[in-house]
């Protein structure tokens, strides 16, 4: 089925863009309470504007260009039954980032407060979330090649500025850093010890502190168990990529955060796969220059690394109980 960008009209009068492949079963859905969080206190909601859309990045790309209308522009669309002309950046693809992305996070370091973000907020939009978003949708679409199973969504891969300080000392609102994360379809998109989430690809832009990466990070218990169990299991297959010598000289050994001093319990010291069980993470990855960073290549770049670094991750996925895809469904 082809896929669809619709615009809702909400109870309140303000309006909802979405993408689907199924336009009345989703905007079922959204009257059900089961659509977006946004519409589930404006309902009843009705269907406004359809549009088609070749493929699923696509349709992802002219989402974001219709939300970053005014009300008014997108009323007019809705009357002319017509997209309307968007500016040159809206949908345009991944132009790279400029220093201003970098300059922008640097100040943020030092000027962490609720009140100077707001009163540059737009430099963040334009100068660093508008191109992330962008540079998603171009990864997704060289993914969908490379890595099927894995993607990239402008809604949910980029993680939020906004840090969670309930239980931090460090009460500075905002990250001083912007990243994404590529994950497996059947998985999600969660990470760390309090997600079931699977192995994927990660993008971190900072000054002094660019990097890309793979793996899973900090996995809760159960998945942890399923990683040493295929490391017992499938030792030999496992040391075959990680210690290839062209994974070795691009992306160095695996990171070594927060490993065991000894062994898991159950597992005798002279284990043969004792060199691996006392890893809590399982992620490669390597640092990236401010220029290479800020470099109109920066796509390529990612997309190059991601796809030597694909084994590794559908490794890590198999053991965990996720597919590999010769092909996007």
């Amino acid at each position: 089925m082809a896929w669809t960008v619709y615009l809702l009209r909400c109870a309140d009068g303000s309006l909802y863009t979405g993408i689907s492949r199924e336009v009345q079963r989703r905007l079922r859905a959204h009257n059900g309470g089961r659509g977006a969080a946004y519409t589930r206190g404006r309902r009843p909601v009705t269907l406004a504007y359809t549009e088609p859309a070749a493929d699923r990045s696509a349709a992802l790309r002219r989402e974001w260009a219709i939300k970053q209308l005014s009300h008014g522009e997108k009323e007019a669309m809705i009357t002319r039954r017509q997209p309307p002309a968007v500016g040159p950046r809206a949908g345009a693809g991944f132009a790279g980032f400029r220093p201003a992305a970098l300059r922008f996070l640097r100040e943020l370091r030092s000027r962490n407060t609720r009140t100077w973000f707001e009163s540059n907020r737009a430099i963040y939009e334009r100068e660093v979330k508008a191109p992330f978003l962008a540079l998603i949708e171009d990864l997704d679409v060289a993914l969908a090649r490379t890595a099927p199973e894995i993607v990239g969504d402008p809604r949910r891969s980029m993680f939020r500025i906004h840090r969670d300080v309930r239980f931090s000392r460090d009460k500075s609102p905002y990250k001083t850093h912007a990243a994404c994360w590529f994950y497996h379809m059947d998985a999600g998109r969660g990470v760390g010890s309090e997600a079931e989430g699977g192995a994927g690809f990660y993008f971190q832009l900072a000054p002094g502190d660019c990097v890309l990466g793979a793996g899973v990070w900090m996995p809760p218990r159960g998945s942890l168990a399923k990683l040493r169990q295929a490391l017992v299991d499938d030792q030999e297959g496992f040391e075959t990529i990680v210690l290839g010598r062209r994974l070795g000289r691009r992306f160095g050994t695996l990171d070594q955060e927060a490993m065991l001093s000894r062994l898991p319990r159950g597992y005798s010291p002279d284990h043969p796969a004792a060199r691996w069980l006392r890893y809590q993470s399982f992620t490669l990855g390597r640092s990236l220059s401010e220029r290479e960073a800020v470099s109109p290549r920066l796509r390529q770049i990612l997309a190059r690394d991601f796809a030597m670094l694909t084994p590794f991750v559908r490794w890590l996925n198999r053991a965990l109980g996720f597919r590999a895809l010769d092909r996007r469904v």
